[in-house]
């Protein structure tokens, strides 16, 4: 009888320290987007929000563009900047003036600087964990979708 109780607490115990330990929480997996926004002719003296969206989830990181020459030239494009976005995921760009981002805002459609081209839908970008993608923001006629929400604007691969 009272090895039957010690194999009981034995067992019980075993159960009790497994679900102590769990399972270990996953290390966040990521891909870096090299992003440049090109404003065609007209230089690069603007501030602006770059924009990184999810697809499905609406899960959006923006990252701040400051204004002024970069290398001491107005250029017309902004020094390229970096976000980190969570892997795997299909993402769309986009960014905003910070002067007045309801009225200047550009998307990444393929579409060059101050071309009229055939269709503005956002490009979607699909992203694997530890590599690096390179996308222009450069469409001013790009609708932009609302950030935190999946994107209804139309998109695609």
């Amino acid at each position: 009888m009272r090895m039957k109780c010690l194999v009981v607490v034995a067992i019980l115990s075993m159960l009790a320290l497994t679900n102590c330990t769990g399972n270990p929480t996953p290390t966040p997996q990521v891909a870096t987007v090299v992003v440049t926004f090109d404003l065609g002719g007209g230089g690069a003296g603007f501030a602006a929000t770059i924009y990184a969206q999810e697809v499905t989830s609406g899960k959006t990181v923006h990252q701040f563009l400051s204004a002024g020459s970069h290398g001491l030239v107005v250029l017309p494009t902004s020094a390229p900047i970096s976000l980190q976005v969570d892997a795997p995921g299909t993402y769309v760009f986009y960014a905003t003036l910070i002067n007045n981002p309801d009225d200047y805002h550009y998307g990444a459609t393929g579409c060059p600087a101050g071309e009229d081209c055939a269709s503005s839908d956002l490009i979607a970008v699909d992203v694997l964990p530890g590599s690096t993608y390179y996308v222009t923001i450069s469409d001013r006629k790009a609708p932009l979708p609302t950030p935190g929400e999946s994107v209804t604007v139309p998109w695609h691969k």
